[in-house]
C-alpha cells in the first residue's frame, strides 16, 4: 500500500466511529457510494470544487464504515455490501472521469479494468483461505481515491493533473493486480507440495 491511509484513518476516525456506533455501517456505505455518484456529475459536468469535495467523502464514508463495522461487530451482509458498492462507486468516479474527457477511453478503461482486478484478486485469493492480504500490492481503494483526490486538487492550478493521476493508477492498478495474482500462485502452489 503506497499511502498507508488505512493506518492512519483508523486513529484518525476511531473517536468519531466510537460516538456513532450505534449508527449501521451499511448506511454508511450506502453514503460513500451515493457520494460516488455525486463525483460522477461533478467530473461529468466538470465541476471540480463538486467532485473535489465528494472524493472527499467518497473516501471518508469508506473509511469510517469499516471502523464502525468493527465495532458494531462485522457481518457478511456487511462485508459483501461495501465490497459491492465499493466498486459500484470505482465505476462511478472513473467512467465520470472519461465522459468528462479528462482522459482517453482506452486509458480510463485500463484504471477501471486494472481497480477491479485488484479488488476481485483480493477477494478470491481471501476466498481461497488467505487472509493475510493487508498491504499486499502498490495500490488499494484506499489508496487510489486518496490519490485521486489530490491530482483533483492539482487540476485547479495545472488542467492535464487528473490527466497524469489516471496514468498513474492505470500503472499502479495493473502493478497491483500482477503483484497479487504472483502472491497468490506462490501460495497456493505451495499448498499442493
Amino acid at each position: 500500500m503506497l499511502l498507508q491511509v488505512k493506518k492512519f484513518s483508523e486513529k484518525l476516525l476511531l473517536p468519531l466511529a466510537k460516538k456513532i456506533k450505534k449508527f449501521p455501517a451499511n448506511y454508511l456505505t450506502i453514503l460513500s457510494l451515493i457520494s460516488a455518484v455525486i463525483v460522477f456529475l461533478g467530473f461529468l459536468l466538470n465541476w471540480i470544487l463538486l467532485f473535489l469535495i465528494f472524493l472527499f467523502f467518497t473516501e471518508f464514508f469508506d473509511q469510517l464504515d469499516g471502523i464502525v463495522a468493527r465495532l458494531q461487530g462485522p457481518t457478511r451482509l456487511g462485508a459483501f455490501l461495501d465490497s459491492t458498492l465499493d466498486r459500484l462507486g470505482d465505476f462511478f468516479i472513473y467512467v465520470g472521469i472519461i465522459l468528462g474527457g479528462y482522459i482517453d477511453v482506452y486509458i480510463g478503461l485500463i484504471v477501471l479494468i486494472g481497480s477491479f482486478m485488484t479488488s476481485y484478486t483480493r477477494a478470491k485469493i481471501e476466498a481461497l483461505g488467505l487472509n493475510e492480504m493487508y498491504g499486499i500490492g502498490l495500490l488499494e481503494r484506499t489508496d487510489r481515491i486518496p490519490i485521486l483526490f489530490i491530482g483533483s486538487i492539482f487540476q485547479l492550478l495545472f488542467p492535464k493533473a487528473i490527466y497524469w493521476t489516471m496514468i498513474f493508477l492505470a500503472f499502479g492498478t495493473v502493478i497491483t493486480s500482477l503483484q497479487r495474482i504472483t502472491y497468490a500462485y506462490n501460495k497456493l502452489s505451495k499448498r499442493h507440495e
